[in-house]
């Protein structure tokens, strides 16, 4: 493994990825390729000042781009490659950014997982592709939630609701801006158990997507009618009793078997009826052990897609957490609470620029052959730069003499593979 110019080979990847983008001024693609490096190189607070005393360009020129609109969901699709012939799925969760001040626009109480409480801030709706064979999950965009009221005419997803205004209603919304680009790349989406609403089902189906998610512990379903017809007056039956949960129908259930770990899983699907949905889906039901629990349940998850095998719902709603990664990343890595602009433009563009970067950083990792965690990739660059600069301070000064062995052991002070 021989890497001469880490830099060099990150702006080159960055660079072809933007070639796809015709209508970009070279001006802005030095601008973004200088922020990209940035974002992966700076190890302080990834604000305006900070990137602007570490960087080539002024204050204001990250000011003012910040503020352009930029096709961030076009420029991420180059980085599918790697997911080609995959079980794919679009993965949508909400992800909760503390911020503090008056006039920073969006700011409200949201719902933060790690806090598991109501907290003010904002909040971003994330999208990526998660590969259930890679077990890998790639970031496409993010976009703000805002809770006011929007005039004017609902899009046909939203019809039927009690309230198009809701949460609910913002998520389905941002999916319709975008689904002529999402349609493409995959049909399918993938989403929690707070998804899992006739609202939401309904819209997604609008859109032309199926959703796989999880119901809740109480969920009722019913077993669909297939017996003989009674020719008699009134409606035909079309359902054979409430499925109970503790005791399955195993006529109508069928056994498959799927490993996680080190622990082989049993599961039970079947086509049924969902009153909540109400629609049929075909379910999984798995025996989950959960440890802070005394008394076990088992968990229900389904596809609106009733032609989809147990395993395919099973392995790619359990994917569905690698999006959580890639939102852990960006907070630890690449800066994506650090943003101080209280515009609306700037906070999206800072958003999706740091979910971006972790697309660039795992990118990169590959490209070289390594198997490094973006912290590692981070670090590797990091020292990449302070190398740059060395040579750079030093001139020609007949002093300082860097030979490629020192080169490399500097290039790799402080990373480690992923274990």
């Amino acid at each position: 493994m021989t890497i001469i110019k880490p830099l060099t080979q990150l702006r080159e990847m960055i660079s072809r990825s933007l070639s796809g983008q015709t209508n970009l001024s070279k001006s802005f693609q030095s601008f973004f390729i200088e922020t990209m490096e940035l974002m992966l190189t700076h190890t302080g607070r990834l604000n305006f000042s900070q990137m602007a005393r570490c960087g080539r360009s002024c204050e204001s020129r990250f000011r003012q781009n910040f503020k352009k609109a930029f096709d961030w969901l076009s420029f991420n699709k180059s980085f599918l490659e790697s997911t080609k012939g995959h079980r794919i799925a679009i993965a949508i969760d909400p992800c909760y950014i503390p911020k503090s001040g008056k006039k920073t626009v969006g700011l409200d109480w949201f719902w933060s997982g790690c806090a598991a409480a109501m907290k003010k801030g904002l909040e971003i709706l994330g999208i990526s592709i998660v590969d259930a064979d890679a077990n890998d999950a790639i970031f496409l965009k993010a976009e703000q939630t805002f809770t006011d009221k929007k005039r004017g005419r609902k899009p046909n997803c939203t019809k039927g609701m009690d309230d198009p205004d809701s949460l609910t209603g913002w998520y389905l919304r941002m999916l319709s801006r975008i689904c002529k680009q999402l349609l493409p790349i995959c049909k399918l989406i993938v989403a929690d158990a707070y998804f899992s609403k006739e609202s939401f089902v309904t819209g997604v189906k609008t859109l032309g997507f199926d959703l796989v998610s999880r119901f809740r512990d109480d969920v009722r379903l019913r077993y669909l009618y297939s017996g003989p017809k009674t020719h008699k007056r009134g409606r035909p039956q079309k359902y054979a009793g409430k499925v109970d949960l503790k005791n399955l129908d195993m006529s109508v259930f069928k056994v498959d078997y799927t490993v996680v770990g080190k622990i082989v899983c049993k599961m039970y699907t079947a086509v049924v009826n969902a009153v909540s949905l109400d629609r049929d889906v075909r379910v999984v039901i798995v025996d989950l052990e959960d440890t802070g629990r005394k008394r076990q349940v088992r968990k229900v998850f389904f596809s609106t897609d009733t032609s989809m095998s147990a395993k395919d719902i099973f392995d790619i709603y359990r994917t569905r957490f690698q999006l959580e990664f890639v939102f852990r990343d960006a907070k630890q890595f690449t800066g994506l609470t650090h943003c101080q602009a209280r515009n609306k433009e700037a906070l999206s563009f800072a958003f999706n620029a740091s979910l971006t970067s972790v697309n660039v950083a795992r990118a990169f990792a590959r490209q070289q052959g390594i198997d490094l965690s973006v912290g590692s990739t981070k670090t590797l660059l990091h020292n990449a730069a302070m190398v740059d600069r060395f040579i750079a301070m030093s001139g020609k000064s007949p002093n300082m003499r860097l030979n490629n062995t020192d080169f490399k052991e500097l290039l790799f002070y402080g990373v480690r593979a992923v274990a």
